[in-house]
C-alpha cells in the first residue's frame, strides 16, 4: 500500500491527541522517579553561605537540616525576616532552631531521602538493635513544619527543644506547653520586621519515648509581622489548634500544590543524572521562592546572623541568575518574586543617579534588600546594574505578554533607558565603524573594580536588550510614543562589540588550557572592553552579552557566531567560581557542540554537585539552581529572537522530549525528538500573537492542525502562523508520495 499525505497527517494527529491527553500528567510521572539522597551527615550546616544539608520549604517558611543521627537540627527561616536599613547592611536573618536529640542513636548510620515529587523528606538511622525513622516537610499551603519520628526497632529516648538561632533580638518562651521563639527587628531600621515559631509536641512533653508503632508528631507554626501584626499570637494559636484531621487536610493540600507545580512543564532526556538535577533545582526554587516582596537572597536558606555579602540581592547578576530557567519552565509563580525588590529600588536608584551623576535615570548599587532597603552600597565603577535588573523583567514580559505586569515593570525599564539616553556619548561618523555615528559608553567598569573602561561588552549587550524591551513595552502599553525614535536610534547606532584575537591577549590572561600555535593564536574573540580591561582571568562576564542579554543568537551573522563559539571555548568557564549559570546557556544559544555542553555539565556536577542541589566549594548558593534547567531548556527549545526552534542544540541521535515549555510570545510548546525525527509538536497560544516557526522538517510541507482540525498547509525553512487566544496548534509533516 502506498504512503499518502492524508494518511501521514491522520497518523500524526492521533499521536498529537494521545500526547495532549497525557501531557498534564507527564511532569509528575517523570519527577516521581527522582530523589535527593544523603548518605552522610551535613558538614557545613549551619554556615554563613550556602549550606550542604537537606533543604525544605514552601517559598515562605524554609528549613535546613543539620547534625547527625544522635542530634537532628532544623534551622528555620522566614523569607520576610530581614533587618532592613536605608543606608546599607540590610540582611536576612534566621528565625529559630529545633533540636531533636536521641542519645542512643549517637554513632548510628545516616540516610536521608527527599522525594522531590511529594516534597517529603524521610530519614532512616540504625544503631545495632535500634533504628529510628523520620518524616518531615513544610506544608505547601500553610507556614507549618511537620515532623514525625518513630522507633522502627527497640525503644528510644528523645527530646525536642527549641533553640535560639540568632544572637540578638531573640526571645524564647514557654506558653501552655508550647515552646516559642520570637525575633523582632524594630530599632534603627527602615521597616520593622519580626517573626515567631511555635513548636508543639503532640506527645505533650519535651522528653518522650519512641516505640515501634507509636510515632511522635511535632509541628512548628511560623508567622511574621507581614502575615499578621499579632504574629506571635497567631503562631501559638495555629500550633495549639492543630489536630490529626487538620494535619491530614493540610497534607492533602500540600500534595495537590506540588502536583500542580510539577505538571506545569516537563523535560525527559536519556541522561538521568542531569534529569534529576533539573528537577532538584526546580524543587529548590519552589521551596525557596513564592513571596513577591521577599524572594530568596544569595543563599536562600539563612542559618547565621551574618551571612556573607549580607545574604542580599546582588544586582550584578547573582540575584537574577537563580530565576533564569523558571520562565521557560512555566514556573511563573516562582519567578515573580525576583522582581519585587528590583521594582521597589526604583526611587532609591533614581535619587542616587541624580545625586551622584546629576542626570535622570537609575543608578543601582550592587546590593539591595527588600522594600527599597540597601545592603552593599558599593558601585564598583559599574553603571550596568539597573540594566541587569531588566533581564528578569524582559524574560517575564516576553514569556507572557502580561499587560498588568508590563504596567508594573515599565517605569523601571523606562528609567533605565533614560539613564543611557543621558550617559551615552554620541560620536559622529567614523569610517572605521561603518555607521552614521555611534553611541559610546565611557567610565563603566566591565567587572567589579576593573576601572574606567570604554564600551564594556556586558553593557553593550544589556543596553540593546533594554532599548528593545522599552520599545516593545511602550508599543504594547500605548505609552511614550515620542521616546521610541530615540530608543531606536540608540539601539541601531550603539557601538559594535569589541573584538580581538587570542594573540592580542596579555600574557597574564593567556588561556592555559590551550596550546600556543597559529591555530589558537588567530582565533577571533570578543574583547571585554574597547579601551581598558581586555580580558578577565575568571568569571563569565565575557559571554553575558550572549546570555542572558540575548545580544547574539542563531540568527546572527556567521562571523558573530564563530566569534561567540570561540569565546566559549577560550573562556572555558564550565566550572567557574562566578557565573557558570551563563556559560552553558550561552553555548547553546550560539550553537556550540551539544555533546560538549552535556559532557562538561555532567563532569562539573559529578565533581562539585552536592546532594542538596548546591555546588561544592562555591559559596554563591541559589544562583546555581539555574545551571541545569536553563541549559537544558535552551538546548531543547529556543525562541528569544522571536523564532521558535525545536531541539536547536541537541544531539540528533539522542531521544528527548519536553512539554509546555514557555516560549517568547506567550506560547506553551511541546515536542519530541525520536530516532532523529521531531514529532508531537504542539503550540498553545495564550495571547493570540503571531508565531514564527523554524520548520522542524525543512524538506517537507507541514499540515497545521488547529484545535484538532486540519486548517492549512505551510512550507519553507520557516513560516509564520496566525493564532488566536487559547488556540491549540499541532504541526505535522506531510510525507511526499
Amino acid at each position: 500500500m502506498k504512503n499518502h499525505p492524508a494518511m501521514w497527517v491522520a497518523f500524526f494527529f492521533v499521536l498529537l491527541v494521545c500526547c495532549a491527553c497525557v501531557a498534564g500528567q507527564e511532569g509528575e510521572m517523570i519527577v516521581s522517579r527522582h530523589k535527593a539522597v544523603f548518605n552522610r551527615p551535613p558538614e557545613k550546616t549551619p554556615a554563613n553561605c550556602a549550606v550542604d544539608g537537606p533543604l525544605l520549604g514552601n517559598g515562605d517558611t524554609l528549613a535546613a537540616l543539620s547534625g547527625n543521627s544522635g542530634k537532628i537540627s532544623f534551622h528555620i527561616g522566614k523569607n520576610d525576616l530581614w533587618i532592613m536599613k536605608a543606608e546599607g547592611k540590610s540582611r536576612p536573618q534566621p528565625l529559630a532552631q529545633i533540636d531533636l536529640c536521641f542519645a542512643e542513636m549517637t554513632g548510628a548510620s545516616y540516610r536521608v531521602e527527599q522525594d522531590l515529587f511529594a516534597a517529603v523528606t524521610t530519614g532512616c538511622f540504625e544503631n545495632g538493635e535500634i533504628s529510628l525513622a523520620l518524616e518531615t516537610g513544610v506544608m505547601a499551603t500553610e507556614n507549618l513544619i511537620w515532623i514525625k519520628i518513630e522507633a522502627r526497632k527497640g525503644i528510644i529516648k528523645g527530646t525536642a527543644r527549641m533553640a535560639l538561632s540568632g544572637s540578638v533580638q531573640t526571645n524564647l518562651f514557654e506558653e501552655s506547653g508550647l515552646q516559642v521563639v520570637e525575633r523582632r527587628f524594630e530599632k534603627d531600621v527602615m521597616i520593622p520586621a519580626g517573626a515567631a515559631c511555635a513548636l508543639r509536641n503532640f506527645a505533650g512533653k519535651d522528653a518522650f519515648m519512641l516505640e515501634p508503632g507509636k510515632p511522635v508528631v511535632l509541628v512548628a507554626a511560623v508567622c511574621s509581622v507581614f502575615d499578621d501584626r499579632n504574629f506571635r499570637a497567631v503562631a501559638v494559636e495555629r500550633a495549639r489548634g492543630l489536630n490529626a484531621e487538620r494535619l491530614a487536610e493540610l497534607r492533602k493540600a500540600h500534595e495537590g500544590w506540588w502536583r500542580k507545580f510539577w505538571n506545569e512543564s516537563f523535560i525527559e532526556i536519556p541522561d538521568k543524572v542531569l534529569e534529576q538535577r533539573y528537577y532538584l533545582s526546580n524543587y529548590l526554587m519552589a521551596s525557596a521562592s513564592r513571596v513577591c516582596d521577599f524572594p530568596p537572597g544569595l543563599f536562600g536558606w539563612v542559618t547565621t546572623d551574618n551571612p556573607a555579602w549580607f545574604g542580599d540581592y546582588h544586582m550584578n547578576y547573582n540575584h537574577v541568575a537563580p530565576f533564569y530557567g523558571l520562565y521557560a519552565a512555566n514556573h511563573i509563580g516562582q519567578a515573580d518574586p525576583c522582581h519585587g525588590p528590583i521594582l521597589a529600588s526604583l526611587e532609591q536608584a533614581r535619587a542616587l543617579c541624580r545625586k551622584s551623576l546629576g542626570i535622570p535615570g537609575l543608578l543601582q548599587v550592587v546590593g539591595i534588600g527588600p522594600k527599597g532597603s540597601l545592603a552593599d552600597i558599593a558601585l564598583h565603577g559599574q553603571k550596568s546594574n539597573s540594566s541587569y535588573s531588566c533581564v528578569p523583567l524582559a524574560f517575564r514580559w516576553y514569556a507572557t505578554y502580561d499587560l498588568e505586569f508590563g504596567r508594573q515593570a515599565y517605569p523601571f525599564v523606562r528609567e533605565t533607558a533614560a539613564f543611557w539616553e543621558n550617559w551615552l556619548k554620541f560620536e559622529p561618523f567614523n569610517p572605521a565603524q561603518g555607521k552614521d555615528g555611534r553611541y559610546v559608553i565611557h567610565n563603566d567598569a566591565v567587572h567589579e573594580g576593573s576601572g574606567d573602561n570604554v564600551n564594556s561588552i556586558l553593557s553593550l549587550g544589556l543596553i540593546r536588550m533594554v532599548m528593545n524591551l522599552a520599545l516593545d513595552m511602550s508599543k504594547e502599553l500605548g505609552l511614550d510614543a515620542d521616546r521610541r525614535e530615540k530608543w531606536m536610534h540608540i539601539r541601531d547606532h550603539l557601538s559594535d562589540y569589541p573584538k580581538c584575537t587570542v594573540r592580542d591577549l596579555p600574557e597574564k590572561n593567556w588561556p592555559r588550557h590551550m596550546p600556543k600555535n597559529d591555530a589558537t593564536l588567530d582565533l577571533s574573540l570578543f574583547r571585554f572592553t574597547e579601551k581598558g580591561t581586555p580580558w578577565w582571568s575568571d568569571n563569565t562576564v565575557g559571554i553575558q552579552h550572549i546570555y542572558p542579554a540575548g545580544g547574539i543568537g542563531l540568527d546572527s551573522s556567521a562571523e558573530l557566531l564563530e566569534r561567540s563559539r570561540n569565546q566559549v571555548r577560550v573562556l572555558n568557564r564550565w566550572a567557574d567560581f562566578n557565573g557558570r549559570n551563563s556559560i552553558y546557556a550561552a553555548a547553546a544559544r550560539v550553537g556550540c557542540d551539544p555533546r560538549i555542553i552535556l559532557k562538561e555539565m555532567a563532569a562539573m556536577l559529578e565533581k562539585t554537585g552536592l546532594p542538596n542541589g548546591m555546588i561544592k566549594g562555591n559559596p554563591h548558593g541559589m544562583e546555581q539552581q539555574s545551571i541545569v534547567p536553563n541549559a537544558l531548556q535552551e538546548m531543547l527549545m529556543q525562541s528569544h529572537e522571536g523564532v521558535l526552534r525545536f531541539f536547536p542544540c541537541w544531539p540528533r541521535e539522542m531521544d528527548a522530549r519536553f512539554g509546555t515549555l514557555r516560549a517568547r510570545g506567550a506560547f506553551l510548546v511541546s515536542a519530541e525528538l525520536k530516532s532523529g525525527m521531531v514529532a508531537n509538536v504542539q503550540i498553545v497560544s495564550e495571547k493570540g500573537r503571531d508565531c514564527m516557526v523554524q520548520n522542524p522538517w525543512p524538506c517537507n510541507e507541514v499540515a497545521v492542525m488547529r484545535n484538532g482540525r486540519k486548517a492549512e498547509t505551510v512550507a519553507g525553512e520557516r513560516f509564520s502562523l496566525k493564532t488566536s487566544s487559547g488556540e491549540n496548534i499541532g504541526l505535522v509533516p506531510i510525507q511526499p508520495q
